[in-house]
């Protein structure tokens, strides 16, 4: 549940449409099918995966093309009012803040925020480096992310930027590997997204 939270923090939503249809929703979005319908049977929801075909969307006034995607729309008022309770709200996307975690848990909901709004970047130079970045619209929650890790991992440097109206934390070389070794630790005992741990599989094979 750790990881889950995780990911609902980065690509969930909650919704409360009981003037509509009384009842309140978890949405949950990715691109990755897999890892969708492996979270929805972690949460024994009833709900198959739906399919949003390929379209067109406008962002700031620009048009931009989204590829195939996938959601899962469960109807719980307790799911809701639990995730309120922990700090969600709609529109979260700019004014959330780190809930509360046990230690022991919080590489779990590292590692599903970093499947939803992170990203590995291995640059294309000689040394061919690796750099870890989670990205967020609230600044405080970037800080509070980055003060957690450094609690869990106290060697580390990292940075934090704005651009495009989000906020980026990053890691690199030495630091991001020693984030992504603490990210993916039991990476067999939840849902994980295969392509983005592959890559950093991939990376230290070459690196040996």
């Amino acid at each position: 549940m750790a990881y889950v939270l995780g990911f609902i923090y980065a690509d969930g939503a909650v919704e409360d449409c009981r003037d509509s249809s009384r009842t309140c929703y978890l949405v949950l979005s990715n691109n990755d099918l897999d890892l969708l319908s492996d979270i929805s049977k972690a949460m024994s929801a009833e709900k198959s995966v739906q399919i949003k075909q390929p379209r067109l969307t406008k962002f700031k006034g620009k048009e931009y093309w989204c590829k195939t995607s996938y959601v899962v729309r469960i109807g719980n008022k307790k799911i809701y009012e639990d995730l309120i309770q922990l700090g969600l709200c709609p529109r979260k996307s700019l004014v959330i803040q780190l809930p509360e975690l046990p230690e022991q848990f919080f590489s779990y909901f590292l590692r599903g925020y970093f499947d939803g709004d992170g990203c590995i970047n291995i640059e294309k130079t000689k040394k061919n480096r690796m750099n870890i970045i989670f990205t967020s619209g609230s600044k405080i929650f970037i800080e509070q992310l980055a003060s957690k890790i450094q609690s869990a991992c106290p060697i580390l440097k990292s940075s934090i930027s704005n651009g495009n109206g989000a906020f980026q934390l990053r890691y690199n070389w030495k630091n991001a590997l020693i984030v992504a070794d603490y990210m993916y630790r039991d990476i067999k005992t939840t849902p994980y997204l295969k392509y983005k741990y592959n890559k950093y599989i991939d990376y230290m094979s070459v690196r040996g």
